[in-house]
């Protein structure tokens, strides 16, 4: 087999493709309306508070919903819960668009709109997860997953570089109305697709069912090991990027194609790692990495908040987003890896919750800091307490490797025995 095949092996499932192609389209939209709203929240407040206070209510909801997500995703058809999620989405676009081009939008409307698509979101991104595996064999999961992460930081790249040339040309409004047409055919695929959806069972309650989640992901340390350094990683290390538009307008003084290409260079930096991640066919020593990424994204955040100089900064970004996507894909391949399959949708549910649920309160207090402080010493005392959350989890993998093992194995056996039964 050749490194591309090799890398590419999750596309021999005709539904996996078109899932990747049309969710490549979506994201691209995604990520024109993201940039599109943060340049026109700076336009309107020139405000790192409320860029900040924009940020922390988009993705507020994950905090507080993401465990409940994965109890949706167990208990209902994930197809369901998708097109769901879809339309609020595509519901959110049009308001956002309405708005804009009617001259009435103002930062609340943007502030309350970012909360209802980070309801949406909230549900969306754990279905969006535990949908992959009804779509390949378990033997293509982990380069499937990871195919999956190249294809959004591909979008990042794309979408943001395109919203960039856009904003400066047009104005916002026409990556609000792009974004709305991303959504459309994804929402197809969605409604044609035929496949065999997850086993639904019935259970005595939510409660019951959540609890199970949140004990299974407690009791087993290297599952929670990860998630507490996700969610520093969350809090103190990603939040740095929701000052990117005073980083591109006031420091390194490149407007809002400046603030495109920025946020593409880590774009870059996560495709490649995401490819990275797709060429391994084991999970098995993906933490020592994860580790090491962790503690080289520390130090180039710290040294992105203080730098002057564009294409050090660019290139810093473009480390940061590899190391950024092995550790967030890497950690959400490893726990998938070590989950059985009827606790999936929680265990993903709670990687949500320390991914992009923690994230608002990173966002807001970056704000807040930059607000009192300034950026560079905001976005530096983050990356502080993130390195050192970084060589704490490096210390404890070595314990943590024989647990990981064993799960790994005992889920791979419990997946043939699964199969053996279906033939």
């Amino acid at each position: 087999m050749s490194i591309i095949d090799n890398i590419t092996r999750a596309f021999k499932h005709k539904d996996y493709r078109n899932f990747f192609f049309w969710q490549f389209l979506s994201f691209t939209g995604t990520w024109l309306q993201g940039t599109a709203q943060s340049w026109l929240v700076y336009r309107l407040t020139g405000s790192a508070l409320f860029l900040g206070l924009v940020s922390f209510a988009s993705s507020l909801p994950a905090l507080i919903l993401a465990p409940i997500s994965g109890v949706t995703a167990d208990r209902f058809k994930r197809r369901d819960v998708l097109l769901t999620t879809q339309i609020l989405c595509v519901i959110q676009g049009i308001i956002l668009s309405a708005l804009f081009f009617s001259g009435h939008i103002n930062k609340w409307h943007i502030l309350i709109l970012a909360i209802f698509l980070g309801i949406a979101n909230s549900f969306d991104v754990t279905a969006r997860q535990t949908f992959i595996p009804l779509l390949v064999k378990k033997d293509d999961l982990i380069n499937a997953i990871a195919l999956n992460s190249s294809m959004f930081n591909a979008a990042r790249i794309i979408g943001p570089a395109i919203a960039g040339i856009l904003i400066s040309k047009y104005g916002e409004g026409i990556c609000f109305i792009l974004n709305v047409f991303s959504y459309l055919p994804f929402i197809c695929f969605l409604i044609f697709i035929k496949l065999k959806e997850q086993e639904v069972k019935e259970f005595k309650s939510s409660f019951s069912h959540l609890k199970e989640g949140f004990s299974f992901a407690w009791n087993t340390l290297p599952i929670k090991n990860l998630l507490l350094l996700l969610g520093t990683y969350s809090l103190c290390g990603m939040s740095f990027t929701t000052l990117m538009p005073i980083f591109s307008d006031q420091i390194l003084h490149k407007g809002a194609k400046g603030l495109g290409i920025l946020m593409g260079a880590s774009g870059i930096g996560a495709v490649v790692g995401a490819l990275f991640l797709a060429s391994r066919q084991k999970v098995l020593g993906i933490k020592k990495i994860i580790a090491l990424c962790s503690i080289i994204s520390s130090i180039c955040i710290f040294i992105f908040a203080f730098s002057k100089l564009y294409f050090l900064s660019i290139s810093l970004l473009v480390i940061i987003g590899f190391c950024s996507i092995i550790i967030i894909s890497g950690s959400n391949t490893a726990m998938q890896a070590m989950s059985p399959d009827r606790l999936r949708g929680r265990i993903v549910g709670l990687f949500s919750m320390m991914f992009l649920g923690i994230f608002p309160l990173g966002s807001l207090a970056v704000g807040y800091l930059a607000h009192i402080f300034n950026a560079p010493t905001a976005v530096s005392i983050g990356a502080s307490i993130y390195f050192l959350m970084a060589i704490y989890f490096s210390m404890k993998v070595p314990g943590l490797t024989k647990q990981a093992k064993e799960l790994i194995c005992s889920q791979e056996k419990a997946s043939i025995v699964i199969e053996e039964q279906i033939r």
